[in-house]
């Protein structure tokens, strides 16, 4: 006896989106972020007493400190934006768009100038390498400092294309129709 089968489009579910685990691991990464320039920005705080006699340290502290906010309070947003994506409200998606492209084109020239820097970073690390005959763990860090240094311009390469996707794929009719406006 055969069985028959009647196939009806999914109304109710919602079908697996990569943009959506995009969304999440963007916010997942702006969050680690937060609490990274957090605790960074603690630090220089805690340390402006004792540069308060040196006004070339004092004022480099606190523009490191003006950074560690600036880029805190941008994560900040980051979540924000991310959270009301993920939500599926409107007003996130096309913030999220606009939020994606700059941050990929901020990649773009922080890996740039980065990459523009490596020859000087690896002489400087070279070099020190070769003055460090028998300091381990000096060798160790700077053998780290070197992979961190690779490792955060393959991720800036790999990041680019992903948030220029993110960025266009946020623009689809596909899924622009899954988001809802306020009433």
């Amino acid at each position: 006896m055969p069985v028959a089968l009647r196939v009806e489009p999914m109304v109710h579910g919602r079908a697996f989106a990569v943009w959506r685990v995009v969304v999440w691991l963007l916010l997942l990464l702006a969050a680690f972020g937060c609490v990274q320039y957090f605790s960074h920005a603690e630090l220089l705080w805690t340390q402006r007493p004792v540069l308060a006699s040196n006004p070339e340290a004092s004022a480099a502290l606190r523009v490191m400190l003006a950074w560690d906010i600036t880029y805190l309070l941008a994560a900040s947003v980051l979540i924000v934006l991310c959270a009301g994506c993920i939500l599926r409200q409107a007003w996130a998606r096309s913030a999220l768009r606009v939020a994606a492209a700059l941050l990929a084109l901020w990649m773009l020239a922080s890996g740039g100038a980065m990459l523009a820097q490596w020859p000087a970073f690896e002489r400087a690390s070279a070099d020190a390498l070769g003055q460090l005959h028998g300091d381990a763990a000096l060798r160790q860090a700077l053998v780290h400092a070197r992979r961190s240094y690779l490792a955060a311009l393959v991720l800036k390469a790999v990041a680019v294309p992903i948030l220029l996707w993110l960025s266009w794929r946020l623009g689809a009719p596909m899924v622009r129709a899954q988001f809802r406006r306020r009433r």
